[in-house]
C-alpha cells in the first residue's frame, strides 16, 4: 500500500513514533478521492488546507469502507477548498479515481469509456488540471495548473492528439513558450521567452523540418557537445565547448547553466558563481541555475583549505571538512538561493539537508 506523506499528520500525531508508521498499514482519502500513488514532492497538504479529518481505526468501519484485512488505519480528509466547491463541481470526476486501458480512461468498475468533463486537484484541494474526455481520450482544451493556482500549460486535442494551439507558463504567469500542433506535428512559428518577457529563441516549421539558420545551428551543436561533455564527466572539454556557444550566442540561459556546473565541478568556485549569476540574470526563475548557485557558494567554503587526495586530467578529489564557518552576507545569499530554488519546485533531498542545516 502506498504511503503519503502529510505535513499534518506529523503535527497531529507526533506521539507516532517512525517505526509505528513503519508497522501500521495507514491509507489515505482526502476529499472523497483514495490516495493510491505517491504524490509529487511539491504536492503539500497543511493544517491550514484541512477542513475535517477522522481517523478511522473501527474494523467495522474500514471494512465498511471496502479495506477489511488492507490496512490498519484509515486518515479521511476533507480540504477547506472542498467545502466552498458547488455541488455541480463535485460531481465532476477526477483521473485519480479512474483507470486507463489501451489508451483511454475509464471510471473504476466501469465498462465503457468515459465521456464529459474531468478535474483533477492537488491534495490541499486546488485546481490541478482540467479537461474533457471524448470516448476516453482527451479531446479540446486540457489545462494544467502551478499550485499557486497560475496556469501552467494548456494543449489542445482531438480525439487524444495534439492538435492546435498550445501554450507554457512561468511559475509568475509569463509566457515561457507557444506554438502550434498540426496532429501531433509541429507547425508554423514556434516562440520560448525568458520570465522577463525577452524571446529566448523562435523557430518556424515547413513540411516538417524546422527551418534553422546556420549560425543558430552551429550554436546548438556546441551546446549540445558541451552538455554531452558534461553528462560525460569531462568538465574540461564541456567548458572550452560551451565557451564556444557563449561566443555564437551570449544571452542563452542554459549555455550558462552548463558551462557553470562544469566550473563548480572543476572546483572553479567563482567563476562558477559568475556563469550561474548571468543564467539568472536572463532568467530570474531559472530553477537550477538559483540551485547551483547556492551549492558553489557553499562548496567555495567546504573546500577553503582543503586538502588534494586525488587528480586526473578532468577530476579531481578534495577532502573537505563538513562543519565550516560562512561569513553572514554569504550565508544570506546561499540561503534565499536554496529557498527559491525550493519555491521554484527543487525539492531534492541535498537541497532540503542544506536548508536544514544552514537556514534556520
Amino acid at each position: 500500500m502506498k504511503k503519503i506523506y502529510l505535513a499534518v499528520l506529523i503535527l497531529l500525531f507526533s506521539v507516532l513514533t517512525f517505526a509505528q508508521q513503519q508497522q501500521e498499514r495507514i491509507f489515505y482519502i482526502v476529499d472523497n478521492v483514495p490516495i493510491m500513488d505517491d504524490p509529487d514532492e511539491t504536492d503539500e497538504l497543511l493544517n491550514d488546507d484541512i477542513e475535517n479529518l477522522e481517523v478511522v481505526t473501527s474494523l467495522d468501519r474500514i471494512k465498511a469502507l471496502g479495506y477489511e484485512g488492507k490496512v490498519d488505519k484509515i486518515f479521511i480528509i476533507t480540504t477547506k477548498a472542498f467545502s466552498k466547491r458547488s455541488e455541480e463541481l463535485k460531481q465532476i470526476p477526477t483521473t485519480k479515481i479512474m483507470v486507463r486501458k489501451e489508451g483511454k480512461w475509464y471510471i473504476n468498475n466501469s465498462d465503457t469509456p468515459y465521456t464529459g468533463r474531468v478535474i483533477d486537484y492537488y491534495l490541499n484541494g486546488k485546481i490541478q488540471g482540467e479537461g474533457t474526455l471524448t470516448n476516453g481520450v482527451v479531446d479540446g482544451v486540457r489545462t494544467v495548473y502551478f499550485s499557486n493556482g497560475n496556469k501552467r500549460y494548456f494543449y489542445t486535442y482531438e480525439n487524444g492528439i495534439e492538435h492546435g494551439n498550445t501554450e507554457e507558463y512561468f511559475i509568475n504567469g509569463k509566457l515561457k513558450q507557444k506554438g502550434s500542433f498540426d496532429h501531433k506535428k509541429e507547425v508554423g512559428l514556434w516562440q520560448m521567452f525568458y520570465s522577463t518577457g525577452k524571446l529566448k529563441r523562435q523557430s518556424t516549421f515547413v513540411a516538417n523540418k524546422q527551418d534553422v539558420p546556420k549560425e543558430e545551428l552551429n550554436f546548438f551543436s556546441a551546446l549540445d557537445k558541451g552538455l554531452t561533455y558534461l553528462k560525460d564527466n569531462e568538465y574540461a572539454a564541456a567548458v572550452r565547448k560551451l565557451n564556444e556557444a557563449i561566443l555564437l550566442n551570449p544571452n542563452y540561459s542554459d549555455a550558462y547553466l552548463y558551462r557553470g556546473t562544469a566550473k563548480l565541478n572543476l572546483f572553479d568556485f567563482d567563476n562558477s558563481i559568475a556563469d550561474f549569476d548571468k543564467a539568472v540574470e536572463l532568467e530570474p526563475l531559472y530553477m537550477e541555475a538559483i540551485s547551483n548557485r547556492a551549492f558553489a557558494r557553499l562548496r567555495k567554503f567546504q573546500f577553503k583549505d582543503s586538502r588534494k587526495l586525488s587528480a586526473t586530467s578532468e577530476v579531481t578529489i578534495l577532502a573537505t571538512k563538513d562543519k565550516v564557518q560562512i561569513p553572514e552576507i554569504e550565508l544570506a545569499k546561499i540561503c534565499a538561493d536554496l529557498k527559491l530554488g525550493y519555491s521554484l519546485g527543487d525539492r531534492k533531498q541535498m537541497i532540503l539537508d542544506a536548508m536544514k542545516e544552514y537556514c534556520k
